[in-house]
């Protein structure tokens, strides 16, 4: 085998991602950019009532029209195995329990198994994302812009972190006070929660 070929065969699959490193609750890209991940909570917006309503899409609105820092909303869903519940309901079943509660058991168990068949039981979990990359630049029509790759200068890892969060963490700190005018909780994701992240991200096998 051509020596190239196989080195092509054996490259790490690390090698072939954007991500380069997570570092003080940051992801660092092999691009030389940073991104923070701030995960939030939600609401069921179809139980709420019409005035509950006009009040999130009003406060969702003063969210982005506070911008003046481009954001990533990301929303990661994925199939639960809920089995184990329903197994669990079942054996509830030979408790000591009245019958009137034991007929309800059942029809609850017996709904649940039915939800399992006809749908999908999803997880679902919002992100958004803030990125500092420091060879962009704004152009007066607000719009970023990346300058020429000759232009790019090469920072360490611990430079780029530290010029991060001085950029990152006003923006984080504004997204989380916003967030909470709409009744949501948000945190910023720490270094195993990114890790976890990313690895559910990579193997969508083992979570299905």
């Amino acid at each position: 085998m051509d020596p190239k070929a196989r080195a092509r065969a054996t490259a790490s699959t690390q090698e072939h991602l954007e991500m380069k490193d997570i570092v003080d609750d940051l992801v660092v890209t092999t691009s030389g950019s940073a991104a923070l991940l701030i995960q939030t909570t939600a609401v069921n917006f179809d139980l709420l009532s019409e005035y509950e309503q006009d009040n999130k899409i009003y406060a969702f609105a003063g969210l982005l029209n506070s911008l003046n820092f481009p954001i990533q909303i990301l929303i990661k869903t994925n199939r639960i195995d809920i089995s184990n519940y329903v197994n669990y309901l079942k054996a509830q079943n030979q408790a000591n329990m009245s019958e009137g509660l034991k007929k309800q058991l059942q029809i609850y168990t017996t709904f649940i198994q039915n939800l399992i068949v006809q749908n999908d039981v999803l997880d679902k979990k919002f992100y958004i994302v803030i990125f500092y990359n420091p060879v962009a630049s704004i152009t007066s029509a607000g719009i970023l812009k990346q300058e020429r790759s000759d232009q790019k200068v090469a920072l360490e890892i611990d430079k780029l972190v530290e010029r991060s969060k001085i950029f990152l963490y006003p923006k984080r700190d504004h997204i989380l006070k916003q967030l909470g005018r709409m009744g949501l909780a948000g945190h910023q994701l720490t270094n195993p929660e990114l890790m976890e992240l990313f690895y559910n991200i990579y193997n969508p096998s083992e979570n299905a």
